[in-house]
């Protein structure tokens, strides 16, 4: 009796909201077709009709095939807040990245969308630009929306804590302190890229000078690498050659130029990006060095424009299509179980190494020009 009292209830918020809708009418633009429209060109009652389009068994073929058939006509395409009021569901999945133009997060993205399930259809982005005041605005929204569930890739939004609380979460590349233990997580492994990476450089190459260039190591994927990097030369006894806080190809152009002039070719550089990798090439070019014959370069994120110039760098990928697919998942399960433990997934990068270290030979010189001051 309660579960037929509760399909009727719900039958009836349809309807009504239908209804309520019926007043917005746009200027110069067609009306969108509504519940009453379907019962008059079927001709039937506005109840069969929803009946019909909630799917219950009992309504006879010969009333389906009307009320389908008017559907097909007027191009009904039905009330997600509307049918939200019912199902209490959205049917959305929101994703909030640093940087939409970061190859790395747009293919995430595109990962994340191409295993969206039946249930949650629908992806809405917010860029937050690393703001944390742009990320609450977006985190709002979704809250505000009803979003079924969230992934994150967080720049520290205050509310962040609170939305998890309210939404099953998963947050994916980087973390917050606030974040550890309340989310389930899929990190990939990067302290331990970048031991792989630049103990190449120590160990295979035999080099004794290896610096660092380095993005904002307050997020903590970049601090991630920069501890793998530390952690690597302190076991060797060697000294650390450090140029961090960059956000842009030129300024890590500059603290590169900078650090570069301190050490003796030939040495290492490990560069925690794409965007780190072109800046300290830049200062490389500027100093008329030569890679790999000067300076050996090695990086995390695929550089994306190699292709372009021939060049094959020796760096450290993640693995976006895996990546999606656990966070996918562990969405799935907490929304499944919203009171399960919370879980933390490590994903390794691929290794891939390329003319860059000198491991696959150049064949023609890769840094020519004369030594600028």
């Amino acid at each position: 009796m309660n579960v037929r009292r509760e399909a009727l209830y719900a039958g009836w918020i349809l309807v009504f909201w239908e209804v309520r809708m019926s007043v917005q009418t746009g200027s110069g633009l067609r009306a969108p077709a509504r519940l009453v429209d379907i019962a008059e060109h079927a001709g039937v009652s506005v109840k069969s009709v929803s009946r019909v389009l909630r799917g219950e068994q009992y309504v006879t073929q010969s009333m389906r095939d009307k009320v389908m058939a008017a559907v097909d006509e007027l191009s009904y395409v039905g009330d997600a807040a509307a049918s939200g009021l019912r199902t209490r569901r959205s049917g959305i999945i929101g994703l909030i990245i640093p940087d939409v133009r970061n190859g790395f997060f747009a293919l995430l993205t595109r990962a994340i969308e191409e295993r969206l399930s039946a249930e949650s259809p629908t992806l809405l982005l917010g860029d937050s630009d690393e703001e944390s005041q742009q990320e609450e605005r977006y985190l709002r929204t979704f809250r505000q929306q009803r979003v079924d569930g969230l992934i994150v890739l967080p720049a520290g939004a205050p509310s962040l804590a609170d939305a998890v609380s309210e939404i099953p979460t998963v947050v994916v590349d980087r973390t917050t302190p606030a974040l550890r233990d309340l989310a389930d997580h899929v990190l990939p492994n990067y302290e331990r890229a970048a031991e792989q990476l630049v103990g190449h450089l120590v160990k295979h190459h035999g080099l004794t000078q290896v610096a660092l260039i380095a993005g904002d190591t307050g997020i903590s994927s970049v601090g991630d690498r920069e501890e793998g990097y530390r952690r690597v030369l302190e076991e060797a006894g060697l000294d650390v050659f450090v140029s961090d806080g960059h956000q842009t190809p030129d300024d890590a152009a500059a603290g590169a130029l900078k650090l570069f002039r301190e050490l003796t070719p030939p040495f290492g550089v490990f560069t925690t990006n794409n965007r780190m990798f072109w800046g300290a090439m830049a200062a490389i070019a500027r100093l008329g060095l030569h890679v790999p014959r000067d300076v050996l370069v090695t990086t995390i994120d695929s550089i994306g424009e190699a292709t372009v110039t021939g060049l094959k760098p020796t760096q450290a990928v993640v693995p976006v299509q895996t990546v999606a697919a656990r966070a996918m998942e562990l969405l799935g399960e907490r929304t499944s179980d919203p009171t399960r433990e919370v879980r933390e997934v490590r994903v390794p990068l691929d290794i891939e190494f390329g003319t860059t270290c000198g491991c696959v030979p150049l064949t023609t010189p890769l840094m020519l020009g004369s030594p600028r001051a």
